[in-house]
């Protein structure tokens, strides 16, 4: 079995606060959309053996906000060669190959992946299977469940460098089965076999 840890950046409408002629109104099926996904393969001997990754061309937010193009660093120039979310999860799908289980830094990407699919009429009955790698890392820290730490705060708790930029989807992907790696152990194995 393969682990694919997997990230998402996604957009949203522009807030008035940036941009005062817009209309705050977020799409009531999926306020957030998804605009890159990115993940890295983990094998059965916890090394990282493929990454992914997919930029998306927006349908609902066609604009991006400055937000997001501050903290990501992705433009719209960049979004217009992306391909169509119908795509990115196609491919995705084919990446994540047949015997895997998904793993996410959060619940947030599970949540944001399933909504987008909604939109897009695909099935996403194959995301509800995964493990949540902030849970298990806040623990292993030895911090309460309810001051779940960030991942640029686990990477330097854990002494993991931080390579390429943070907020990028297969960046995080990979620094996030990184820890997943670091902080592996049997008990995670057991819950994650109930899983299959």
């Amino acid at each position: 079995m393969n682990y694919i840890v997997y990230d998402t950046e996604f957009s949203q409408p522009q807030p008035k606060l940036y941009n005062p002629n817009s209309r705050f109104r977020p799409n009531p099926v999926s306020p957030f959309e998804i605009i890159e996904i990115g993940a890295a393969k983990v094998n059965q001997n916890l090394e990282i053996t493929e990454t992914f990754s997919r930029l998306i061309k927006p349908v609902i937010y066609r604009r991006l906000s400055p937000i997001v193009i501050r903290k990501t660093g992705i433009k719209p120039a960049d979004l217009k060669n992306g391909v169509s979310f119908r795509k990115a999860i196609s491919d995705f799908r084919k990446f994540c190959g047949q015997d895997y289980i998904l793993c996410t830094w959060s619940t947030n990407d599970v949540k944001i992946l399933q909504k987008n699919c909604i939109y897009h009429n695909l099935p996403y009955d194959w995301i509800s299977r995964y493990y949540d790698i902030q849970s298990r890392c806040t623990r292993v820290l030895g911090l309460p469940k309810s001051q779940a730490v960030g991942l640029k705060n686990a990477l330097n708790a854990l002494g993991i460098q931080v390579e390429g930029r943070l907020h990028r989807a297969m960046d995080d992907a990979i620094h996030a089965a990184k820890i997943f790696i670091e902080v592996y152990n049997e008990e995670m194995a057991e819950q994650i076999s109930m899983m299959s």
